[in-house]
């Protein structure tokens, strides 16, 4: 049988994922600024054509977000919602 981790290790751990989900977030926000995604849809009726790579840079960034706003729950419930077994 394996032994439950410890709840320290479970904070540090988790405090190392989202300082990881931070860090690939300031990335794909840096990939983004340098992109020059049209995001003004231009005069015509059409919008102004993304590529494959600004659709991959768009996707990238919304993973990041995402990541972020998981690794963060997921370290707050740590925090906050640990009851101590003893």
């Amino acid at each position: 049988m394996v032994p439950p981790r410890s709840h320290d290790r479970e904070l540090r751990e988790a405090r190392a994922a989202y300082i990881g989900a931070v860090r690939r977030l300031n990335l794909a926000m840096l990939r983004f600024d340098s992109s020059d995604i049209p995001l003004d849809p231009g005069q015509g009726p059409e919008p102004r054509p993304w590529t494959a790579h600004h659709v991959a840079v768009i996707m990238e960034l919304r993973e990041a977000i995402a990541g972020v706003a998981a690794t963060r729950r997921e370290w707050d419930h740590l925090r906050r919602e640990w009851i101590s077994p003893h």
